[in-house]
């Protein structure tokens, strides 16, 4: 009972991680990725229905009243004859779908499983077949199935983030933010006199700010906006290399999920993304609120998984953001002034 039951055959979509002003949903999808020794349970659509003989994961239509966690075991079973272990079910993340004629919300979720269980399709497919994700980008997908392919790896990072509120600051300015054409000729650049003023002028804003420990990435950009914009001295700080920023590469590609379509998520961009939700889950873990002084790339990463609404991904040079949780699984954030 999956969703694609408009159109028989593949057409033009739009797969965002963060909704639109104008999203405007008409139903709520659930999809389960799951995966056996790196290779993905796929299902092969049979003739006679919507996009026809394409190929994807199990998942379908939330009905009224159920929860997308009650949906997607439903649906599994309906399509497969599997029962899902619920409680090694992984909530991904959630994508903003838009067909030419309608919109909707796509609930990811995946599996790890032991032993490749025995399959009983429904009459909707007609085969199925366990390949890994480059193996299956060789297939007709349905229609949007490869972007959010590339939206499940780049946010299944194998970690929980403790609900607990934090604040965030870019470092100050350096050459290069003034200058992006200017050729770098070393990547552990320093704050300009510009970047040094910027941190210098946020004392009086963060003294009154309820932290009482510092994170701070060990590129020296972010260090000296550390020690010019804090009292470190009555501060307890550590540095973390999991706060360093990406390469110009990986942000490039990165940002790139911004975007409806034409992405994908290559290993650096997922290593970049494991590894600054890693760090952060590392940091809330701490008894006390943490002051995180980092970067560009590493602010946008956590926008990113945290799916952060009515709020800019890309900030300005020593702009401080406090993140707090929100609901039972929302995060905002808004910038401190």
């Amino acid at each position: 009972m999956f969703l694609m039951n408009i159109l028989t055959t593949p057409y033009q979509v739009e797969v965002y991680r963060i909704r639109s002003k104008d999203f405007s949903p008409q139903v709520e999808v659930v999809a389960s990725y799951i995966r056996h020794k790196e290779k993905y349970l796929l299902l092969h659509r049979a003739e006679g229905t919507a996009q026809e003989h394409t190929w994807g994961v199990p998942g379908g239509k939330v009905e009224e009243k159920e929860s997308p966690r009650s949906a997607v075991m439903r649906e599994v079973v309906e399509e497969t004859g599997f029962q899902l272990n619920k409680n090694l079910l992984n909530q991904v993340g959630t994508l903003y779908i838009r067909y030419p004629h309608m919109d909707f919300v796509y609930h990811m979720f995946s599996q790890e499983v032991e032993d490749r269980p025995d399959i009983f399709l429904s009459n909707e497919h007609q085969d199925y077949c366990w390949l890994s994700m480059g193996e299956a980008f060789n297939l007709p997908l349905i229609s949007g199935a490869k972007e959010a392919f590339h939206h499940f790896l780049a946010l299944e990072v194998g970690t929980v983030l403790p609900r607990k509120s934090f604040y965030f600051v870019r470092h100050g300015e350096t050459d290069v933010n003034a200058n992006p054409h200017i050729k770098r000729v070393n990547y552990d650049l320093p704050l300009n006199q510009k970047g040094r003023e910027q941190a210098l002028s946020l004392r009086n804003l963060v003294q009154n700010l309820p932290f009482k420990k510092v994170i701070c990435s060990p590129i020296q950009r972010a260090q000296e906006t550390k020690n010019l914009a804090l009292d470190t001295a009555n501060l307890d700080c550590h540095d973390d290399e999991r706060f360093s920023e990406c390469c110009a590469e990986v942000w490039t590609n990165m940002v790139m999920l911004e975007e409806g379509s034409g992405y994908q998520v290559c290993n650096a961009v997922q290593k970049f993304l494991s590894r600054v939700l890693h760090g952060l889950a590392s940091s809330l873990k701490e008894e006390d609120p943490v002051f995180i002084v980092a970067h560009g790339g590493i602010h946008w990463a956590i926008c990113y998984h945290m799916n952060i609404e009515n709020h800019p991904w890309k900030i300005g040079n020593c702009e401080i953001v406090h993140f707090e949780p929100h609901g039972e699984s929302e995060w905002k954030a808004r910038i401190v002034s």
